[in-house]
């Protein structure tokens, strides 16, 4: 007689890309991050200005079904500028991280009051040059939970684990007056001693203009992969999915 067996999969099995070694000496990102290190400790040197650095985020959550008018607002959005810390590893995870031209703010004004269905939430972090904060997203992860009869595969389920979704991030203002913002995605109180799965393999970074607005979340794909797990959500099916925009401002 065949047993129905259970087999939790973890979180691992979202974040497979996750794995990926550097073989290069020097990456792009690291020559990036040196760099921009050099130009921090220069900066330091010099007379403090004291300013602060005040980050304003906006998450809008909306159904799968609307994920067409989402997608549609990447097209007002440069996704060149992104610097990867891995960049094979980035392109598997699902994320996309871009920022918004001149034309996106009005873009997603139109694109809300289109909705048929939505909720919005802002906040906002003040950090100190050159510290880190953290955006959080969510206190929920759906987990894939797959069904065997015997040895044959049967189906697929979720199940919904207490653990924080958030995105790391440090603020530097450079001597140019631009902001060199790094992004790395983090499931809190998620591993077997509820410490934190900080994935720095995933770390992105991004220069911009003061008021400048980034854009942050995943593919149009469905499949399980870090941004799924970050940005995604699904219960009593209803799969819903996060955008995030990140405004920063020197203050």
């Amino acid at each position: 007689m065949n047993k129905l067996l259970i087999v939790f999969s973890s979180i691992v099995l979202l974040l497979t890309g996750c794995e990926a070694s550097d073989t290069s000496s020097e990456s792009h990102y690291d020559r990036v991050s040196r760099e921009i290190e050099q130009l921090k400790a220069e900066s330091e040197a010099a007379a403090s200005t004291g300013e602060n650095i005040r980050i304003v985020v906006n998450m809008l959550t909306t159904d799968i079904d609307e994920r067409s008018a989402i997608d549609s607002l990447w097209r007002y959005a440069d996704r060149n500028v992104v610097i990867t810390k891995r960049p094979q590893v980035y392109a598997r995870s699902g994320l996309r991280i871009g920022l918004g031209n001149e034309n996106f703010r009005a873009r997603l004004d139109i694109t809300k009051r289109r909705l048929k269905s939505s909720e919005e939430s802002e906040l906002f972090i003040v950090l100190a040059d050159g510290s880190t904060g953290y955006i959080n997203i969510g206190r929920e992860i759906s987990v894939p939970r797959f069904y065997y009869l015997g040895r044959w595969y049967t189906s697929v389920g979720y199940e919904f684990r207490q653990a924080g979704r958030s995105l790391k991030v440090t603020a530097r203002k450079l001597p140019s007056g631009l902001i060199d913002m790094e992004l790395t995605p983090v499931f809190s109180n998620f591993l077997s001693d509820r410490g934190d799965m900080e994935l720095t393999e995933l770390s992105t970074r991004v220069t911009t203009a003061p008021g400048r607005t980034i854009l942050l979340g995943g593919t149009d794909s469905a499949g399980e992969n870090v941004a799924t797990a970050l940005f995604g959500t699904s219960r009593l099916g209803q799969k819903k999915q996060t955008l995030i925009t990140v405004t920063p401002y020197i203050q």
